[in-house]
């Protein structure tokens, strides 16, 4: 096993470990509750760790990439949603009101 990425931010590893999940990559996650720690000032990051050695250096590059994905998505504008106009975070794909797909919510409902 080996250490792969490592974050106080409880959503950027869950987006991390799945990113290298869909990716075929089997990981473990240590110190995965430790933001409630009783002790305040005693919070070590989170980390996620290769389960086999070999899938290390693509592990790598999926979390470079996926980093890379939240930084743009950080800094781009909200999306309003064509089908229910709901203002959406730049993040999400899918609409939190209404549950239709970024893309696809442009398919209103003429009953709407």
């Amino acid at each position: 096993m080996r250490k792969v990425f490592s974050s106080n931010e409880p959503i950027e590893t869950v987006l991390v470990r799945d990113a290298l999940l869909h990716g075929g990559i089997d990981v473990t996650i240590q110190n995965e509750y430790s933001g409630r720690s009783a002790i305040p000032g005693f919070r070590p990051p989170a980390e996620i760790w290769v389960d086999r050695d070999d899938d290390y250096e693509r592990a790598r590059r999926l979390v470079v990439a996926t980093l890379a994905i939240l930084d743009s998505a950080a800094e781009s504008p909200s999306w309003v949603c064509s089908y229910c106009r709901q203002s959406n975070p730049p993040a999400f794909e899918i609409c939190w009101n209404c549950g239709r797909d970024r893309v696809d919510s442009s398919a209103r409902d003429p009953n709407r």
